[in-house]
């Protein structure tokens, strides 16, 4: 199943965490947080510019030298995900500032667009989300800007050749 836009893969090790009691009943039309292990505060996810050059590839590569940190891509779209709990979750994967959360916490998981209801980026309905692309390690970004780098020279010295032939077609019909 492809992921769509932001949605983020959960961290392996989530499916075994407690779920939570109800904190709040559910409301309709909303994410079943009162059913779920808190798999949206397992992680964060940012979205990062695309790499274009060498010196992009080394910041993505420095990214996933450090622990517990990938990258993914969906529709060329590029993110650093960082699997982390929420430092306010307690043992039974509760929130403690649940009536203070974050107002991107409060919105998490509902629908992106309100056309689409049924349609929510919940974790607990994208646990077997797969994404266009994935590095969790420094070898497999240096190998895919191994090839980025190549097609882009190539494609460069195509046009190059391209253009240099449409000069001297110009010239020699002036």
């Amino acid at each position: 199943m492809k992921s769509s836009g932001s949605r983020a893969a959960i961290p392996k090790r989530v499916a075994a965490l407690p779920r939570h009691p109800a904190q709040a009943k559910a409301e309709p039309n909303s994410p079943p947080c009162h059913e779920c292990a808190a798999l949206c505060c397992q992680y964060y996810a940012l979205e990062i510019d695309a790499p274009e050059d060498a010196e992009d590839f080394e910041t993505l590569t420095w990214y996933l030298i450090h622990g517990n940190s990938w990258l993914w891509v969906d529709d060329g779209e590029w993110f650093l995900q960082v699997d982390q709990p929420c430092r306010f979750l307690d043992a039974n994967n509760a929130c403690t500032i649940y009536s203070e959360r974050p107002s991107i916490c409060r919105e998490y998981g509902l629908p992106d667009d309100e056309a689409h209801p049924d349609d929510p980026l919940c974790d607990y309905f994208a646990q077997d989300v797969e994404h266009d692309l994935e590095f969790r390690e420094p070898r497999e970004i240096r190998a895919y800007r191994d090839d980025f780098l190549r097609k882009r020279a190539k494609e460069k010295k195509r046009r190059s050749e391209a253009a240099k032939r449409g000069w001297r077609k110009r010239r020699a019909e002036a």
